[in-house]
């Protein structure tokens, strides 16, 4: 609702991304443009959301940050991404996927001692982490599927606020009919407590899946999928200080080295792109305008 208005008012007063518009719906329709509206919301958001019931906040957010290895490595699979295996930058690249993929598997594998028991309310999910954690694998490859995708459609597509508003409202569609199905009517039903409920859903609707994902989508245009997607590991701090100080949750050695493991790997990747694009002057725009899938 707040996306479309404001995206339709851009490309109104932008004649080149109104005329995109018209193609983007006609003759320049792709699988591409289908697949980015249908995953980037219905299925990557609903299994994020759906996971903390099984997971805490702070073992999602970790799983949440192999989302730049592996739009690093998916960059590589559809040559939007070049890999120099002895030069310094390709060193690091090589090592910073390491680094984030011992990380996660720490997390996944080793609990370790509680460091941190808080003195506050205790909220604690479910324990079914298997669930918990094939909801974040699956989350995890479709979003990062996803951005590969709007790397790539926004060369083509440069509004990308209409681009936001479109999957937001492609995304709302679907998730409304499935939750028809699925979903009790009670659960319809909005709960007060204290405002929570109200807050949550107006934080998400707003903010997350509004606000930033049009930021995602600028920043994927401006400098690339890889470079947009290398601030994820900001979660892992934010996650660990809300859960441990004002969710009350305890902190667990494991999810403490596995996070600084996976933040160590994901900005050395972060620094060899730089570096990357400082040597070339440019973005990596020329190599996204090329086809997906090459024979």
């Amino acid at each position: 609702m707040l996306c479309i208005p404001v995206g339709v008012v851009a490309v109104k007063y932008n004649t080149s991304s109104c005329s995109t518009s018209l193609k983007f719906f006609s003759d320049q329709i792709s699988s591409d443009h289908l697949i980015i509206l249908h995953i980037w919301i219905s299925l990557s958001q609903v299994l994020f959301t759906m996971s903390l019931q099984f997971v805490a906040s702070t073992y999602q957010s970790v799983g949440l940050n192999l989302i730049p290895s592996l739009v690093f490595v998916m960059a590589l699979i559809f040559h939007q991404e070049k890999l120099k295996c002895w030069s310094i930058n390709g060193q690091a690249k090589i090592w910073g996927l390491a680094l984030s993929a011992a990380g996660a598997l720490v997390v996944l594998l080793w609990k370790g001692p509680v460091v941190l028991n808080s003195m506050l309310f205790n909220i604690q999910a479910t324990s079914d982490v298997v669930t918990g954690s094939i909801m974040i694998i699956v989350g995890v490859l479709a979003k990062s599927f996803s951005n590969i995708l709007v790397g790539h459609v926004i060369q083509f597509y440069p509004a990308e606020l209409s681009l936001t508003a479109m999957m937001s409202l492609f995304g709302t569609i679907q998730t409304a009919v499935v939750s028809a199905f699925v979903i009790s009517w009670s659960s319809w039903d909005l709960k007060w407590e204290k405002g929570l409920v109200l807050v949550t859903i107006l934080l998400g609707g707003i903010v997350v899946t509004g606000l930033s994902y049009y930021v995602m989508t600028w920043s994927i245009k401006k400098k690339g999928p890889v470079f947009a997607s290398a601030f994820d590991p900001l979660l892992v701090v934010f996650s660990f200080f809300l859960q441990t100080f004002v969710l009350g949750n305890s902190a667990y050695l494991g999810s403490i080295v596995g996070a600084v493991l996976v933040i160590l790997g994901l900005y050395l990747i972060l620094w060899a792109k730089t570096n990357d694009m400082d040597k070339r002057g440019i973005v990596t725009d020329d190599s996204v305008c090329s086809p997906l899938i090459q024979p």
